[in-house]
């Protein structure tokens, strides 16, 4: 099994801290939002509720929600392999606005210790800490089958430019745990019960490549579906 942080008033709070939310099992003229970052106040809230992290234009008129947890084996996949593309070719573009709320899977504690960290970086660099530790996946649940996760954690801390005490500190902070509790709550009253789990426009999709994901957004951009047939054939032909 995982081992958990081996410091005990740190594990206690961790426990505490996410005790009340019930678990699922991994598998999920207005201003533009603030690039890598929360929602600003008077930006287009359709959809997003509050404390958001969003990236992309407020203008987009797509808007993808996805509930993950950075303890989550199928979340890193799919941002290691499909959200690469998908940003480079809708979020950048403004074509679509993402948001990532946090939702925890996995091993409950370093689900909440890796929220706790981006949450409490500055939030302009909260997707890149959410994507480092995607990136970072398979390292770091190696060094908890080794008993090192809170080696692994305190590493995740210092690249997101928090010492080791502010490390701690953080994960006392309540009013940002309560903070992610009240998001992966909406997810929960959605009825969302596995990681990832994906909303476009408020509609619940099962997508999980970027082609699935092109089905649904593309009619509301009202853009054509590619045909995939040939590349499909010359596939099965190799």
């Amino acid at each position: 099994m995982t081992d958990s942080f081996k410091t005990d008033s740190l594990r206690r709070a961790l426990i505490s801290g996410i005790a009340a939310i019930t678990l699922a099992a991994c598998g999920g003229g207005e201003k533009a939002a603030t690039p890598n970052g929360t929602a600003p106040s008077g930006s287009n809230s359709e959809y997003l509720v509050p404390n958001d992290h969003v990236t992309g234009s407020a203008d987009a008129p797509v808007t993808l929600v996805e509930y993950a947890s950075v303890a989550c084996a199928g979340c890193a996949a799919w941002h290691q392999q499909v959200y690469p593309e998908f940003k480079k070719k809708y979020v950048d573009t403004g074509k679509v606005r993402y948001v990532f709320r946090e939702y925890v899977t996995g091993v409950p504690e370093y689900a909440d210790a890796g929220f706790m960290i981006a949450l409490c970086a500055p939030d302009k660099n909260y997707f890149k800490n959410i994507s480092f530790q995607f990136d970072r996946f398979e390292t770091i649940m190696k060094m908890g089958q080794q008993g090192k996760a809170r080696d692994a954690y305190i590493g995740i801390a210092k690249s997101a430019g928090l010492s080791e005490e502010e490390f701690i500190s953080c994960m006392q902070n309540q009013e940002l745990r309560d903070q992610y509790k009240a998001k992966m709550q909406t997810g929960i009253d959605l009825g969302v019960t596995a990681t990832p789990s994906f909303f476009i426009n408020g509609e619940k999709k099962k997508v999980n490549t970027l082609e699935s994901i092109e089905d649904v957004i593309l009619p509301l951009l009202g853009e054509p579906i590619p045909d995939r047939s040939e590349k499909t054939d010359a596939e099965k032909a190799e």
